[in-house]
């Protein structure tokens, strides 16, 4: 099957929260515990339209050929000076799609926006646990540069580690 990554757009918004909602109930890596997160399209529709209509912002989806979300990559880049030239990432992929090199092809995309809205540095945290994002995050040239300890606390109490990643852009 192919795959298409694209910029989002604010048509995406509801299919997004979908994806997120899904992403949420598959892994327990990502941010948010499954029913965080409201589920109605305006609510999906506010949050695109400020993310989107921001510049230093970017965003991309992966889409089946029948037209379903089943990716995305973020970059949030940053207003002050002293750190505009940086973005924060966050990526999801639909367990059904993993091993496909989505991943991949997403931070490639993204790379290539922010070395072209001359951003030199890329942060993103992963949780210790969680081997296949780090194995793609090596990959793609990240490095660890610190330990957050019990960063993350689970709705059941458990608490986890995450790595705090980083990748310098070559000009």
């Amino acid at each position: 099957m192919r795959i298409f990554i694209r910029p989002a757009q604010l048509e995406d918004s509801l299919n997004l929260g979908n994806l997120h909602q899904v992403l949420l109930e598959e892994t327990s890596f990502m941010l948010m515990e499954p029913d965080e997160l409201p589920r109605d399209a305006e609510f999906w529709e506010h949050r695109m339209a400020s993310f989107l209509n921001d510049s230093k912002n970017g965003f991309w989806v992966a889409q089946n050929e029948r037209g379903m979300l089943v990716g995305f990559l973020r970059m949030h880049g940053n207003s002050s000076l002293r750190l505009a030239h940086s973005a924060q990432i966050v990526l999801g992929v639909k367990r059904s799609y993993w091993g496909q090199g989505i991943g991949t092809h997403l931070f490639e995309t993204g790379e290539q926006w922010a070395k072209t809205h001359g951003l030199v540095r890329l942060e993103l945290t992963v949780m210790v646990p969680n081997r296949r994002a780090l194995g793609l995050y090596h990959k793609m040239g990240f490095v660890v540069e610190g330990l957050r300890r019990q960063s993350i606390r689970y709705s059941h109490g458990e608490y986890v580690d995450e790595y705090l990643m980083a990748k310098i852009l070559s000009p």
